[in-house]
């Protein structure tokens, strides 16, 4: 069934390749980061525009699904955590609950650092909650990470659905289930790389030491 979706916070187009896959079809991109703007339409063949707080509410179109992987660095563990008080990037989920409020997309799906769930206490994750649910959505999170999904990264995020209720809530709604599959690196590695070096006597002495330490 084909759906339109928009793309805040884009960055390289997770969200896009994965709702494209599914029927979705973008109809409005953002990202701050020119760089990224670039490989964004190179990847997907739209623009993405600039700065949220430099674009209107209006200008973002009518949608069903909305989602954004707002800035994390004001919630990170790795950062000084400044959370709303971090007025560049801290604050950037305040504007994406404006164009929310504006255009009430059916399905929201929202993505940060696992620390959000508990920065301040968890008091910034209940604002997320408090703002959505008073624009009449029920709002659901869990903690996920690629391992758990046949992936090789340890890259745990939290991610936040949130459906509105007048459409049913989230009563339906089930995350998907974890698979760990297993890589053959064989399948990824590229078999003559022009730039390829050989390795030195050593460095094959100290990787047979090491897997014999391994082994024993």
């Amino acid at each position: 069934m084909k759906f339109r979706f928009v793309d805040l916070c884009a960055g390289i187009g997770g969200f896009h390749q994965a709702l494209e896959l599914h029927g979705g079809q973008c109809v409005f991109a953002s990202e701050i980061q020119s760089d990224l703007q670039s490989l964004y339409e190179k990847n997907f063949g739209i623009p993405a525009e600039g700065d949220l707080w430099e674009i209107t509410t209006h200008a973002v179109p009518d949608h069903e699904v909305l989602c954004a992987g707002f800035p994390c660095q004001p919630f990170s563990k790795a950062g000084l955590q400044l959370g709303w008080k971090d007025k560049l990037r801290g604050t950037v989920f305040l504007r994406i609950a404006e164009i929310i409020e504006c255009r009430r997309p059916r399905f929201i799906i929202l993505e940060n650092v696992a620390n959000f769930l508990n920065h301040d206490d968890g008091n910034t994750y209940k604002k997320v909650v408090e703002t959505l649910s008073s624009f009449g959505y029920d709002v659901l999170s869990k903690k996920l990470s690629p391992h758990e999904f046949g992936v090789p990264q340890i890259r745990e995020r939290l991610f936040m659905v949130a459906h509105l209720r007048s459409r049913g809530g989230l009563d339906s709604f089930n995350w998907p289930e974890e698979h760990h599959g297993v890589l053959d690196i064989g399948t990824v590695l590229d078999v003559a790389p022009a730039d390829a070096k050989p390795i030195t006597k050593q460095l094959v002495d100290c990787m047979e030491v090491w897997q014999e330490f391994l082994d024993q």
